[in-house]
């Protein structure tokens, strides 16, 4: 496995700890913003946001990495990512806005109800 794949893997990892953290705290959104150099996890429950964690030094580049990657921020401010949390499937609403002249995201999860051809 390449160093690069392993960071993948790892950075998603920690996406994945960060939001299913989120989901057991019962916050209905998550915000990833630099506070000095570290890169902190904060969880809105409606207009409060409380500071939750931190996301790795080793990791914070990748995971932002990763997760411009997977929701496809590339070239606009929105996107959405899928991801499994917890035994559930959800739609992560990703947003990127500017935050003191640095890059910050807010995430909405909405969990996805698949149906089966049957039951259509």
């Amino acid at each position: 496995m390449s160093k690069r794949t392993h960071d993948s893997g790892a950075a998603f990892q920690e996406i994945v700890r960060v939001l299913e953290e989120s989901l057991r705290a019962g916050a209905h959104s998550v915000g990833l913003e630099y506070k000095d150099r570290d890169l902190m996890v904060f969880h809105n429950f409606g207009p409060v946001g409380l500071g939750a964690s931190r996301i790795p030094h080793e990791l914070k580049r990748e995971v932002i990495e990763e997760l411009v990657k997977r929701a496809r921020l590339s070239r606009k401010s929105t996107g959405k990512m899928q991801v499994s949390l917890l035994g559930k499937d959800y739609d992560a609403m990703v947003e990127e806005y500017d935050s003191f002249a640095q890059s910050a995201f807010a995430i909405t999860l909405k969990e996805t109800t698949k149906r089966r051809k049957a039951e259509k």
